[in-house]
């Protein structure tokens, strides 16, 4: 989202939110994709369904550089966890880190002992942005190619495609990342890097550049301030309605009808905005007492 890939290692404790938009000018239309992304060790992260309801694509990120345990974890853990709570969700398996890959038959045997033909796969690196953009627009694309045929109300006709002309690609090339469980040797073969020795020295530091305890505060910390704009946001949809009926009340009975419409166009969108802020909220709420309780624990530990 931001281009920006730190040095240090950053577990992701609990989930952190991010939003992305498209402007279709041609049919006056809006995409916004919200981006859940839930930390993978299971020690930082308690599995709480709310968190699962209402997936529309998921996708499962395992490491390249480890890939059987985090492929395993995946597996079993999130996927059956979306499965349970989440009907006719759109989902990929992404293989990430393709910078660091350096054993490909390692990936291979792992893949073919894991996975089954009917998984779909796409190999990406974050710190190269291989591949990054093509996963996210490949999956917003199949969603609104599903939507338009099951829930036409809901979306527009050729919203797919013009997503597509947005973003200057075609559905073939976007399909063509897509991996076949078949072709993985052929395909791994061609991303295979040269390995390279480490600094141990270099691998001790970046061990110990993080205060796990600091850190924890901080996310902590973040999680407060976006809750804060939330509830300001509210606040401010809030002041739009007071003000709208103030000035109705004011008003000739001519220009009240434009008013009073106007006014239920406002009410629909903070009606929307506040089912989503009510959402967003339990979920930051479920993600600071999770905070709290790991931070009650460093503290113990450290003690």
């Amino acid at each position: 989202m931001d281009n920006e890939i730190s040095n240090e290692y950053l577990p992701t404790i609990g989930s952190n939110t991010k939003r992305k938009e498209y402007n279709l000018k041609k049919q006056n239309t809006k995409i916004r994709v919200n981006i859940w992304d839930f930390g993978g060790q299971r020690s930082f992260n308690p599995f709480n369904p709310v968190l699962f309801k209402n997936v529309d694509v998921a996708l499962l990120v395992f490491d390249l550089s480890k890939p059987k345990e985090t492929l395993e974890s995946i597996k079993q853990e999130f996927f059956e966890k979306i499965q349970k709570h989440s009907e006719d969700f759109i989902s990929i398996i992404v293989g990430n880190k393709l910078d660091l890959l350096l054993e490909g038959e390692k990936v291979k045997s792992t893949i073919n002992c894991l996975l089954n033909k009917r998984d779909h796969i796409m190999l990406t690196s974050a710190k190269t942005r291989e591949n990054i953009d093509e996963c996210f627009e490949l999956l917003i694309h199949t969603y609104l190619r599903k939507i338009e045929m099951m829930d036409p109300d809901t979306v527009p006709n050729n919203t797919a495609k013009n997503f597509l002309e947005l973003i200057g690609k075609n559905e073939k090339e976007l399909k063509a990342l897509v991996i076949n469980i078949t072709d993985i040797d052929s395909v791994l073969t061609k991303y295979k890097q040269i390995p390279k020795e480490k600094d141990e020295n270099i691998e001790e530091k970046e061990i110990h550049e993080i205060k796990y305890y600091d850190f924890l505060k901080q996310e902590l910390e973040k999680n407060a301030i976006h809750k804060n704009e939330v509830m300001d946001q509210f606040l401010i949809n809030l002041s739009k309605l007071d003000k709208t009926i103030n000035h109705i009340k004011k008003t000739s009975n001519k220009s009240g009808i434009d008013l009073i419409n106007n006014l239920k166009n406002l009410f629909i969108t903070t009606k929307k905005d506040f089912e989503v802020s009510v959402d967003t909220l339990s979920k930051l709420n479920i993600e600071e007492f999770e905070l709290v309780n790991i931070i009650s624990k460093v503290k113990d530990d450290q003690s």
